[in-house]
């Protein structure tokens, strides 16, 4: 599932707060420019035909809530970045991380202990 910059924006929104309306999202929306109620309204229109979220009415207000987890989300976008840019291969993305300035030693500590308890959970199998 590919998500939009808008519709990323949106989803994260609706993990954070729950159900919300358009008027809600419009005012909490963080993007560069802001957009007029009508164009969230058509986003979250098309989000909802693609399955990524759903709505009530109440009162002629239409309330919408994700319909995908957070987590399904990641995994989807973490796996088209390892397929599109790092070939299909995991190490290769974890290579691309560990020689960039965005690892720092905390961080660093902190996936060795990832690793870890994977490697435990998994039964040592790594």
């Amino acid at each position: 599932m590919k998500l939009g910059g808008r519709q990323l924006a949106i989803m994260r929104l609706l993990w954070e707060h729950g159900e919300s309306t358009v008027a809600d999202i419009q005012n909490t929306l963080d993007v560069e420019r802001p957009l007029a109620y009508s164009t969230v309204a058509t986003v979250l229109s098309r989000m909802e035909q693609k399955g990524l979220v759903t709505h009530r009415s109440e009162d002629r207000v239409y309330h919408y809530r994700a319909a995908i987890s957070q987590s399904e989300t990641g995994d989807s976008i973490v796996g088209e970045l390892v397929e599109r840019i790092f070939g299909g291969s995991p190490s290769e993305l974890v290579n691309h991380l560990l020689s960039s300035d965005q690892v720092d030693a905390e961080e660093l500590q902190r996936i060795k202990e990832l690793v870890r308890d994977f490697d435990e959970r998994s039964g040592g199998a790594s």
